[in-house]
C-alpha cells in the first residue's frame, strides 16, 4: 500500500472480523485511524452529499424517470465520474458491454464502423444524455463507439451489475421500447 491508502474499511461497514493483517515494510510510516461511528458517518454524510449533487437532473434524464427516491439514491451512490479527453473513446464497438453511461458535461459522438469506414451517426450534446443501455440489457457487443468530442466529456458510469440490480424494475419497459432506437443501417 502506498500514501493515501486505506484498509480496514470492510470490517468497518460490515461489523465483520478483520480479513488480513496489515504490516509495516518501511523504515518510518504515518497511519491515521478511524473508529466505527466516526467512519460511518462519513460514508453516510459522503452518500448524501453525491445524492444530492445528483438528484436535480438525475431525475430529469428519461430513463431514470420512472425510478423512485430510493431507488435514484441508491444509483447515486453506485455512480462513478470519469472524465475522457476530445478523441478519447468511452466505448469501442464490438467491446462487450460492462457499463452504462450519462454525460455529465462536454460532448460526446457515436460512431458506427461500416463497409466505407467510419460514419458519425449520433451527437450527445446535453446534460443526462445517455448510452451503453443496450449492450446491457441484450448482453450483445457494443453497436457503436462513442467518443468524447469539443472539450472533452465528462460522464459518470454505472457498472453492469449496478444497471443490472437498479434498473431491473424498468427493463422490461426498456426491452419493450428498444425498436425504438435507430438502426442506423442507413449510414453505413
Amino acid at each position: 500500500l502506498g500514501p493515501g491508502a486505506l484498509f480496514g474499511e470492510l470490517a468497518l461497514m460490515y461489523s465483520a472480523p478483520r480479513a488480513a493483517t496489515v504490516c509495516i515494510a518501511s523504515p518510518e510510516c504515518k497511519v491515521w485511524k478511524l473508529e466505527r461511528e466516526p467512519f460511518r458517518m462519513v460514508l453516510a454524510q459522503h452518500g448524501e452529499q453525491k445524492y444530492e449533487m445528483y438528484q436535480g437532473w438525475l431525475s430529469e434524464v428519461d430513463l431514470l424517470q420512472p425510478l423512485n427516491h430510493f431507488e435514484l439514491s441508491r444509483l447515486s451512490e453506485m455512480m462513478e465520474s470519469e472524465l475522457f479527453d476530445a478523441g478519447e473513446d468511452i466505448v469501442v464497438q464490438g467491446q462487450p458491454g460492462d457499463k452504462f453511461y450519462i454525460l455529465e458535461d462536454g460532448t460526446a459522438a457515436a460512431y458506427m464502423l461500416g463497409p466505407d469506414g467510419e460514419v458519425k451517426v449520433k451527437d450527445y450534446l446535453n446534460k443526462g444524455e445517455y448510452f451503453g443501455e443496450i449492450a446491457l440489457m441484450i448482453n450483445e457487443p457494443r453497436r457503436a463507439t462513442v467518443r468524447a468530442s469539443g472539450s472533452g466529456a465528462s460522464v459518470i458510469s454505472v457498472s453492469k451489475e449496478d444497471f443490472n440490480n437498479v434498473l431491473g424494475p424498468i427493463q422490461d419497459r426498456l426491452l419493450s421500447q428498444i425498436d425504438r432506437y435507430p438502426q442506423y443501417i442507413e449510414f453505413l
